[in-house]
Order: C-alpha cells, then structure tokens, then sequence
C-alpha cells in the first residue's frame, strides 16, 4: 500500500508501506512526488511533527494544479497571503498561545436511524500549550490544553505553527430527539486519512469567512458588535422568548391543560425525560398533575414524546 510523508521544505515523499511514527526520515526506496502533489490526493498522509502551515502553502506553489483543484476554497487568495510571509502582532498570554493546529475527525450518529454524517472532512482547530493553571473562564483545568478557532484567525501568524491529525474521532449523538443530542456518545480510530482529506480540512477551514480581506472585516463587525453589547447600545432578545414562539403551538398540540406553566417551561423540561421512560407519567409526576397530556400521546416514550413534540409546526 503506497503511503505519502509531507515533511518540511515542503516534500512530499511516496513510499510503499506505512511508515512508523519514529519512521519519517528519508528512505533510499521513496519518491520525492512533492510537483506532483495533485495526483496523490486520494493516497493515504503523514505529517511529520515538524511540518508547518507554511509547508503546505508551499506544496500548493509546488504543485500548481492544486489551486485549480481547491479553487473554491480561495486558495489563490490564501496563497498570496501566505507568500507574504509569517508575521505577529501584540505577543498573547501563553495560555492563549497556539501550539498547533490540529486535523480531527468529529462525526454524528443518528442513533434512531443508524445514520452516520460528517464523516469524510476534517474539522481544525488551534491547541494551545499545557495549561499551568486553571483557567476556569475556559473551562479548563490545569494540566488541559485549550482549543481555538481559528477562521478568523490572520493567516500569517498562523503559517509557523506545525499541522498535526488526531486520529482519535469523537462521535455524538445526531438525533434532536435524543435525550444524549449532542453529547458524546462513543469514541473511534481512524486509520488513514488523505492527503486530500488534510488539504480540504485546512483550506475549509482557512476560507470559511471568504478571503483575507472579507475575514478582517468580519472580524471587525464582531468587534463592532461586542463593543455594542458591553456599552448596553445594542438592543439584545432573551432565547427564552424566541423559542417560547416554537413552544406555544407546540403544547397547544400536545397537551390538554399546561397547569399555569409557560410552554417554554414545559419544551425545557422534556430534556429531562428518559429516552425509554413514559413521557406522560414523568410529566405527572414533575407537575404534580397539573400538566395534562393529550390522549393520542399518552403511550409513548421520553425520545418518541420529544420527536412528535419537535415536528409540529405553528
């Protein structure tokens, strides 16, 4: 099985067999393919631990087909930006400070239907160094690490920074009507990824808020914005009040009497239910009665009561 090495400079060498961690120096039996990069997207890749962001800008000017192949990602904006150069404005606290950027694997499963997604890209982030201390405003203990987006992050003081790929892939649960929606659910491996998979999973990142210039000035709205919310000059709405809006129809559909309890009150409290439990009993027994489910909905569970709750409309 062939299997490809992107290492600093760049290059991009093709060897046989995997190699081993401890295994990423040159070999006399491989193939420097780093001009040829395009034709190897769909081949296996490990980044050695040295290699930058810089390093792969680099493979795209190497191997200009490329840009044609990731066209849609504004590579050709990135790499002009990335030809400029590293550069780094104010110094950050250490603790805010990315150590790498890390390619990982986050899938859903829907567990109602058996339904996997988000499985062929990889997501990025920034992972800042062993934390000192607790840092309780990032929720982080001493010892963790931090992670940072980064789409809005400038790419120039992003291209030292070595690309590592965890191979570890969180799975959560896809199903809204799922006591567990969103939360970890199981853990897996994967064995390979592409060097396309990498290529995609950097660039979709590095251009999801448009080119260099449409990032800055999406940042700078968002500096707008929190300015706006700390000076008290922005008029702010309570989520509570807009899903109280989803809620209303909802329980006018579902339940014969709501005992004084706002509806909003009644759709956060069916969270609570057990996936396999009765709904209507659980109900009861939180509202002391006084909540009073209809007929047609008596039977079914915690997860069956929140999907019929979730798909009626206003």
């Amino acid at each position: 099985m062939q299997h490809l090495i992107l290492r600093p400079g760049p290059e991009l060498a093709l060897r046989e067999f995997r190699p081993e961690p401890d295994d990423l120096g040159r070999r006399l039996k491989e193939h420097d393919v780093t001009e040829r990069a395009h034709e190897f997207l769909f081949e296996p890749v490990t980044l050695h631990g040295d290699t930058t962001l810089a390093d792969v800008f680099g493979l795209m000017e190497a191997s200009p087909l490329l840009k044609r192949v990731y066209r849609t990602a504004l590579v050709e904006e990135l790499c002009a930006e990335a030809s400029k150069g590293p550069f780094s404005g104010a110094v950050q606290p250490p603790h805010e400070r990315i150590e790498y950027l890390e390619l990982y694997a986050d899938w859903a499963l829907d567990t109602h239907n058996q339904v996997y997604s988000g499985t062929t890209r990889l997501s990025l982030h920034g992972v800042g160094p062993i934390l000192q201390e607790d840092h309780p405003e990032e929720h982080k203990r001493k010892g963790e690490r931090i992670e940072w987006a980064v789409s809005l992050t400038p790419l120039r003081d992003l291209l030292g920074v070595p690309v590592r790929v965890n191979r570890a892939v969180r799975i959560t649960e896809d199903d809204q009507a799922a006591q567990a929606w969103m939360q970890e659910i199981a853990r897996a491996q994967v064995e390979d990824v592409t060097l396309g998979q990498v290529l995609d999973g950097l660039l979709w990142e590095l251009s999801f808020h448009g080119g260099p210039i449409e990032q800055e000035a999406v940042a700078e709205d968002l500096r707008q914005r929190v300015a706006e919310v700390h000076d008290g000059t922005i008029k702010t709405v309570s989520s509570d009040d807009l899903f109280e809006r989803l809620d209303v129809p909802r329980c006018e559909a579902m339940f014969d009497d709501l005992g004084g309890h706002r509806p909003r009150e009644i759709g956060q409290a069916l969270h609570d239910i057990d996936d396999a439990e009765n709904a209507a009993r659980w109900i009861e027994r939180k509202f002391e009665g006084r909540v009073v489910v209809k007929a047609n909905y008596r039977d079914l569970t915690g997860r069956e009561f929140r999907r019929a709750y979730q798909s009626m409309r206003g």
